[in-house]
């Protein structure tokens, strides 16, 4: 083997090494070029915005959806709403498209609204409200007119998953225990039934006026 035929793959492993420092170099740019915290948070700010909180790093990933990659960052935005006291609380994430190798803010995704500043209703409420409302609105009629005997108990769930979709409207779980009838020809069970249970009001803390009931799941007793 001549010198030259040595120094040729020299040449080639210094060639590649080279590639892949640029290739490394170009990656560090697209993720240094990433939206900052403080982009981010102007694009979520307006007039009504007290606070926004940024979730964990955004990610890359392809949308089924939309047909294209986006880049998405999860947030939490605290904004004010005509009465003093309550606040809306925003949870969603910003979605980025990728485009040139920049990230070009795009639209924002909402996933849940609730309200601070108005408090969730009591146990002690629940029962105030089934003696308002009575009964079978919130069994409703189906399941009321299924009911054998006396309804052992009914009040807030354990797991109420309390839901404000406006400061005049909120959602929330009771369970009721009691025996059903199951057929016509005698069948019966025992259970606890979750009944979704949604308020309606004309004013912000007023009195609740207007109630709707929705069957969830259940649970067979002993």
């Amino acid at each position: 083997m001549n010198e030259k035929e040595k120094v040729m793959p020299k040449t080639i492993r210094s060639l590649a090494i080279a590639m892949l420092i640029l290739f490394g170099a170009g990656f560090a740019a697209e993720v240094s070029a990433q939206p900052s915290d403080a982009e981010i948070s102007r694009q979520l700010t307006s007039a009504k915005t007290v606070s926004v909180t940024l979730g964990k790093p955004g990610t890359r990933e392809w949308s089924s959806t939309y047909k294209k990659y986006v880049w998405t960052r999860h947030f939490t935005a605290k904004l004010k709403t005509e009465d003093q006291e309550i606040f809306v609380i925003v949870k969603g994430y910003a979605a980025y498209d990728l485009i040139g190798g920049r990230y070009v803010f795009w639209r924002t995704f909402i996933t849940s609204n609730n309200y601070e500043g108005i408090p969730d209703p009591t146990a002690a409420d629940v029962q105030a409200l089934i003696r308002k409302f009575g009964l079978e609105q919130f069994l409703g009629n189906h399941y009321f007119n299924r009911v054998i005997g006396k309804v052992e108990s009914v009040g807030l769930s354990d797991d109420a998953k309390f839901e404000w979709h406006t400061p005049q409207s909120v959602s929330f779980n009771v369970t009721a225990v009691y025996m059903e009838r199951t057929n016509d020809i005698g069948g019966k069970e025992r259970l606890a039934r979750t009944f979704r249970i949604r308020l309606y009001s004309d004013t912000p803390k007023g009195e609740w006026l207007r109630m709707m009931s929705t069957p969830q799941d259940k649970k067979t007793l002993q």
